[in-house]
């Protein structure tokens, strides 16, 4: 190569790599054989992942509904990544704490997933190692609230989702939408010594990260607001500023009183701080 191009040329990549660096996503330390992140803890791009907050009990700050595809299936769309690590070896199911939202009367809809993961481990359960490697549907959830999903499903032959995994390995899990209406409030694995059923009872805080805060990839988070008459607008929330409360709808800002709201709404707004901003612009 020309020596005067590689000249010009080492700024501009010493800035992409450093950009490189900023942008590394955080990795979730496990820690008494569970590692928890919340569906929102990601810097990829949301696609169609909607933050929304209309499904009571949710963690964190929002749950992220799938708004992609049919409520019957599709491919993997807009994946999700997420980085952790583990000291305490051994086997590790996968759950999430899921939701489907129902728009008809058929149940069997808008309940699953792709998931892969990536690294260095072997099956903890039956399912082929290519299959826990490659984006495989995972399935389940609850249409009244939040349920559980953590079931593979290949060809309608089914898997529990276990990875024996290694101590000190950094693993990388992929969830890609597949059925509208999904919607994914946290993401655990529990090694094979904790009761999975118990730690979802306990909603547990959400792991560390190693090398501290890094900045994410944030949007608004969307909830569908009803006034005391039973109308209902979806909006995009901004801001809380003493009794009102800032939102966007289709790119047009508003200011509603909290009061105007219906029970439920006027509880959620309540409880949070005065001034609390609840979204940033996504920044490119």
């Amino acid at each position: 190569m020309n020596p005067r191009r590689l000249t010009i040329l080492l700024p501009i990549l010493c800035v992409l790599l450093a950009g490189n660096a900023l942008s590394a996503p955080p990795v979730f330390l496990e820690k008494g054989g569970l590692v928890v992140i919340e569906a929102e803890s990601t810097t990829s791009r949301l696609g169609d992942w909607k933050k929304k907050t209309d499904v009571k009990d949710f963690q964190g700050e929002c749950h992220l509904e799938f708004t992609g595809n049919k409520p019957e299936s599709g491919p993997p769309k807009s994946p999700l990544k997420y980085s952790f690590t583990v000291s305490k070896g051994g086997t590790y199911a996968l759950v999430l704490r899921a939701r489907k939202r129902l728009e008809s009367k058929r149940s069997d809809i808008s309940n699953d997933c792709f998931v892969a993961l990536e690294g260095d481990f072997t099956p903890g359960g039956d399912a082929p190692l290519k299959v826990l490697k490659s984006d495989t549907k995972l399935f389940g959830g609850d249409a009244d609230g939040w349920g559980i999903a953590k079931t593979l499903d290949v060809n309608h032959k089914k898997y529990p989702a276990l990875y024996k995994l290694k101590p000190g390995e950094t693993y990388e899990l992929t969830i890609s939408g597949r059925s509208k209406n999904f919607n994914i409030d946290r993401i655990l694995f529990v090694h094979e010594s904790q009761n999975a059923a118990k730690v979802l009872r306990e909603n547990p805080a959400e792991s560390k990260r190693s090398g501290g805060e890094v900045a994410q990839r944030r949007e608004r988070p969307t909830r569908t607001l009803v006034n005391k008459d039973g109308k209902k607008i979806t909006a995009e929330l901004v801001e809380k500023s003493g009794d009102a409360i800032s939102i966007l709808v289709r790119g047009s800002k508003y200011e509603i009183q909290i009061d105007s709201l219906s029970e439920e709404d006027r509880k959620f707004f309540e409880k949070l701080p005065d001034g609390e901003i609840l979204g940033e612009e996504p920044s490119e």
